[in-house]
């Protein structure tokens, strides 16, 4: 374990933030002034809340009385944009520099979810420069904030792309812990060793801070991910995973009833066999039945395994949790079951669906998700890339995605499992229950690096100067 400056890293990669924070808004900007963007994050990192400012994990905003929380990414083109030197932006890896929209093959991003589908201009490369993203109690919180970034410097330093579908909050009761597809919400997530308490072992074990921090150990052994140059950029910094994922629930909700009459269960068993868990969050692992997870005494833990299950009889092997996170279960990629872990943050844009308006009900819905981490290659990109979209953990589910979230195309996908009562299901024409809508990858900059890039840390001027050797003198005559 090391040690880490929480004053330095901004808040929204350690903490989550709490339910009490129910709105959120994700500001895409563009850079219009460079001078004027950097002195726009300068005035963002003044220590002072009587404005726009960086949220860090020093404090927990639920318990500092803070109304809003504010926290700030930015793409490749945007540090260019702001001046950040070209032999500086070569040290960042190769995946971050391309961003996501070149990568999209890779994430299974084609088709309906291609970039050129992509909403509030998260389509082209040179207009999301930075993704300012505002947590508040209400909207009017997150209104007055939002105004005040867009019109910093004179509303001169940026221009802002509006769209709604960047806007989310929690549901209302009784649905509040819930999200679009009716499963409880931000039931497992990633846990730090040194930050969090190691005393609940229903909420699994502790990791390095280096899952997700930049120069501290990762969680592979001997291995620490590069970081950026010079450290004052870097280091303490993180990549984020921007998504804007749109959810048909109307059609997950007509996949289960006739999944449901096809395996001659319920449709409440159809979901939990597609996610692992059953909507009131209860694993398979532990409640194999409906009776067994209303009975659980505690059905949000995370206090689990898979080892006991190798064939999948209870929990599927193809099942979006089993496929997130293998835990202890024996997969082809060995020794990788901890090392793709990365922290989700999320939240749903869009009201509830309503089953009695049927086809009249078209809202865009669906959740707008943060997945942070050290390594977008290492971490998530292979999570949606080998495990998602793949299936490479086991050959048994090789070559096909996964069930809940994956690029599935109706003609093609399908999805196996056992029932409660032990029959053997294929359900065929998989539609695809989530496109993706828009996303960016993202630094998530230390305190310190937002400084450096304000006051042009490339041209320091106190740099030692470079050492001088004598000239050589030729030998000989």
């Amino acid at each position: 374990m090391t040690e880490v400056d929480l004053a330095d890293v901004q808040g929204n990669i350690l903490h989550s933030y709490g339910r009490s924070f129910r709105c959120v808004r994700h500001l895409v900007l563009r850079v219009a002034d460079p001078a004027r963007a950097r002195a726009a994050l300068g005035e963002m990192v003044t220590g002072e809340r009587s404005g726009p400012e960086v949220t860090s994990a020093e404090l927990a905003p639920r318990h500092a009385d803070f109304g809003w929380c504010l926290n700030v990414g930015i793409t490749y083109r945007g540090l260019a944009a702001l001046g950040v030197p070209a032999s500086t932006l070569s040290t960042f890896p190769a995946e971050f520099r391309a961003g996501m929209i070149a990568r999209a093959p890779w994430l299974g991003d084609v088709g309906p979810s291609a970039p050129e589908h992509w909403v509030g201009g998260l389509d082209d490369p040179d207009r999301a420069h930075l993704i300012v993203t505002i947590h508040g109690h209400s909207t009017d919180n997150i209104e007055a904030i939002s105004e005040a970034v867009v019109g910093a410097q004179g509303g001169s330093a940026f221009d802002h792309e509006r769209c709604e579908e960047l806007d989310g909050a929690f549901f209302a009761e009784p649905h509040e812990d819930q999200v679009h597809f009716g499963y409880r919400d931000g039931l497992s997530n990633v846990r730090f060793a040194g930050i969090h308490e190691a005393s609940d072992p229903s909420q699994g074990a502790l990791a390095p801070i280096g899952t997700v921090l930049l120069g501290h150990p990762s969680p592979i052994p001997h291995v620490m991910w590069g970081v950026p140059r010079p450290s004052a950029l870097g280091g303490n910094g993180s990549f984020n995973a921007f998504r804007v994922l749109r959810q048909d629930v109307r059609a997950f909700e007509a996949f289960l009833v006739r999944a449901a009459a096809l395996a001659g269960c319920s449709a409440e068993e159809v979901a939990a066999k597609l996610c692992g868990r059953w909507r009131n969050g209860a694993p398979l692992s532990l409640a194999p039945t409906e009776a067994e997870a209303a009975a659980l005494p505690d059905p949000l833990t995370n206090d689990f395994s898979f080892s006991d299950d190798p064939d999948g009889a209870r929990c599927p092997i193809g099942s979006h949790i089993r496929r997130c996170n293998p835990r202890d279960a024996q997969i082809v990629q060995r020794g990788t079951n901890d090392a793709r872990a990365l922290v989700r943050r999320g939240m749903p844009y869009g009201p509830p669906y309503d089953p009695a308006a049927g086809a009249v009900d078209d809202v865009p819905r669906g959740l707008l998700g943060n997945f942070i981490c050290a390594s977008l290659a290492s971490q998530f990109e292979a999570l949606q890339l080998s495990w998602l979209n793949l299936g490479l953990q086991d050959p048994r589910i090789t070559g096909t995605n996964d069930p809940l979230v994956g690029a599935n195309e109706a003609s093609a996908a399908s999805f196996a499992w056992s029932t409660s009562t032990g029959d053997e299901v294929l359900a065929d024409r998989l539609p695809s229950f989530v496109t993706t809508a828009g996303g960016a990858y993202c630094f998530l900059p230390s305190l310190t690096a937002i400084r450096w890039i304000a006051s042009e840390g490339w041209r320091d001027r106190d740099k030692p100067p470079r050492r001088r050797f004598p000239a050589l003198r030729r030998a000989g005559p």
